[in-house]
């Protein structure tokens, strides 16, 4: 399929703030972040306006577009507004969230599913009160997260809506009881029930943000771990578009330390067919990652699914990403 004329995944960082300061995410670090000069913010609805304007450029070949990266989107008093207005330009097969639910109250699920909400994926942090402030570090009230999904679930169910509920819970030590309490709780209330494997981000040379717990698989809870990899899949199916209209070349560019682009100085489809991320999807192919600081220590694509594994088609991509 490569190369592709659209990137598959787009993810647009409404908010790169959250609310909750979970002990494995970088985003709950302010000291961390403050180290890299990370700028933290919201995104104008004017700018989101023309990014979406942008993507149907793509002529609606994006398979999903989500209104996520590092922060918590439910914080952005326009998002109901700004998933209408995705979902009514139909730039990607499925317009989704991910959402810690703790903002998700029945008047914003009701503005969510009339927005016409494909996807929404719930992070679960744990499954009890005590575990929740553990891991969250400032939040203790777990039923409150049940209520919230279980509303949102039988809402979309009375409706008869398509939206899809998704609810996942990163291992961070769980015990079989508690493993077995989360898909208890959530199966009943969601599509799919998922428990992830925890992992490293980008720059896991910086800080060990798997907790110390050596996770051997990666975070779908299943593909084993790859140390070997050479070539990560995700500069060559994925933009990741930053609250300030910077676009990073995946998800875990947490830092914004790789930036391919601007959305005020270049289109979108410029960006994805540009020199920038050409030389990066090169370098890769190449084995020469190390080249990059967000992607010489990345930990994330190690345990990407093998269905995306390009290390064994390497030469042949060179040829097709011939950038000279």
């Amino acid at each position: 399929m490569l190369p592709l004329g659209a990137p598959q995944y787009v993810m647009i960082d409404v908010c790169n703030a959250c609310n909750f300061r979970c002990v494995f995410c970088p985003t709950s670090d302010k000291e961390l972040l403050r180290s890299v000069n990370r700028p933290i913010g919201l995104m104008q609805l004017s700018l989101y306006k023309s990014i979406i304007d942008q993507l149907t450029a793509f002529g609606g070949n994006i398979a999903v577009l989500s209104l996520h990266k590092d922060g918590e989107p439910l914080l952005h008093k326009d998002i109901a507004e700004m998933v209408a207005y995705a979902t009514s330009h139909k730039v990607a097969s499925s317009t989704e969230i991910t959402t810690n639910a703790s903002r998700l109250s029945p008047a914003l699920s009701d503005a969510l599913l009339d927005a016409g909400l494909n996807a929404i994926r719930i992070s679960v942090e744990h499954v009890t009160n005590e575990g929740y402030l553990r891991v969250t570090q400032n939040y203790d009230d777990y039923d409150s997260i049940l209520e919230n999904v279980r509303y949102f679930y039988s809402e979309a169910r009375r409706r008869r809506s398509a939206t899809k509920i998704l609810a996942k819970i990163i291992d961070t030590g769980l015990s079989n009881s508690e493993r077995e309490k989360f898909i208890r709780d959530f199966r009943p209330i969601s599509d799919v029930a998922r428990i992830e494997g925890i992992m490293g981000w980008s720059n896991s040379n910086i800080k060990d943000f798997t907790l110390g717990l050596n996770p051997r698989v990666g975070m779908d809870g299943v593909t084993p771990i790859k140390p070997s990899r050479i070539v990560c899949p995700e500069p060559f199916k994925m933009l990741a578009i930053n609250f300030n209209g910077t676009v990073s070349p995946c998800c875990d560019d947490w830092a914004l330390a790789l930036i391919i682009g601007d959305i005020t100085k270049k289109s979108i489809p410029e960006i994805w067919n540009g020199p920038e991320l050409g030389r990066l999807r090169k370098a890769h192919l190449q084995g020469l990652r190390s080249e990059y600081a967000a992607c010489a220590h990345c930990h994330y694509m190690l345990g990407v699914t093998d269905l995306f594994d390009l290390d064994d088609a390497r030469e042949r991509l060179l040829k097709r990403y011939n950038y000279d």
